[in-house]
């Protein structure tokens, strides 16, 4: 076992292989599994670490159901759970996390920070699991996870503590779903819906009336238009970042659109757009605020190179 300090007051950074003996461990408060597999008695001793607080599990695809549980029963502090590629976990575990199942007592009601990217047998059942009992979670990553629904958005449409959400290449995902979001009481800061070909223009128009309040907005390959951003941009002058790469059908209109009336944005991605000329671009570097500004693959055409 090798530990590192990370700089964090009384947390360390564990870096435990899979057969580590967790029996002799004091209490911590941020442990990082690195080894894609973890032993059955690791796993059970994880919830005799009654302090954690932090616990990063992504990639260990050994991980089951029965470990939550386990989680569930002994980690009552943890405040961030990092399950990335835990393709084992189904609704059950999620339920066990949220305190909805018989076996799982109370569960990690205290979480703020669920990561359960890529865990592809999770259903709209996990996010029903999740709006009851985790109601204190800011941070609810779900790219990936193919088989959530508009549906299940409508489950967490009313979790007034939630500030970002991830639904990147969640390939259900479509206008209906944004506008269960936005027809909720959600206060989001951050919303990624990048790559679900199924989230267009109207969704934009729903983001518009119900979550105006966003800071950060990925839109990357969405199949949007100028259109959308003229219905979006009106509303949300409060937007800091706008991700809009491979958006192929933004011309230079919407850039222009975007220039008037997100005044206060510092960064842009356009990576890919490649509708949009010279003349957008100029408006776009005017903005005031701008700090980050993505072009990969922008080209000036002919005519342009020759003024």
């Amino acid at each position: 076992m090798k530990v590192v300090p990370t700089g964090i007051p009384r947390t360390l950074l564990m870096q435990l292989w899979s057969r580590a003996d967790l029996d002799e461990l004091p209490e911590r408060q941020m442990c990082k599994l690195q080894r894609p597999t973890l032993s059955p008695r690791g796993s059970s001793t994880l919830g005799y670490l009654k302090g954690l607080e932090v616990l990063e599990l992504g990639g260990c695809s050994n991980i089951t159901n029965t470990g939550l549980l386990l989680i569930a029963w002994g980690l009552q502090r943890l405040k961030s759970l990092n399950l990335r590629s835990c393709r084992h976990l189904s609704d059950v575990g999620i339920g066990h996390l949220a305190g909805m199942t018989r076996s799982a007592a109370e569960g990690c009601l205290g979480l703020e920070q669920l990561t359960l990217q890529d865990c592809q047998k999770l259903t709209d059942l996990s996010l029903k699991h999740i709006s009851r009992g985790l109601t204190g979670l800011r941070l609810l990553n779900l790219s990936f996870c193919g088989g959530i629904s508009d549906a299940g958005l409508l489950h967490l449409s009313h979790m007034g503590s939630l500030r970002s959400l991830n639904l990147r290449s969640c390939d259900n995902i479509s206008d209906t779903g944004i506008m269960h979001l936005a027809m909720g009481s959600l206060r989001l800061s951050g919303l990624d819906v990048s790559f679900c070909d199924k989230v267009g223009d109207q969704s934009l128009a729903y983001i518009a009336q119900g979550l105006d309040g966003l800071k950060s907005l990925s839109l990357c390959s969405c199949h949007i238009s100028d259109d959308g951003i003229n219905r979006m941009v009106r509303q949300m002058h409060g937007l800091r970042t706008l991700n809009i790469g491979q958006c192929v059908r933004i011309t230079d209109k919407g850039l222009e659109l975007i220039a008037e009336h997100l005044s206060q944005l510092t960064g842009i991605d356009l990576y890919g757009c490649t509708r949009i000329t010279k003349r957008g671009l100029e408006r776009i570097t005017q903005l005031p605020c701008l700090k980050v500004l993505n072009l990969g693959l922008w080209q000036m055409t002919d005519s342009e190179k020759v003024r």
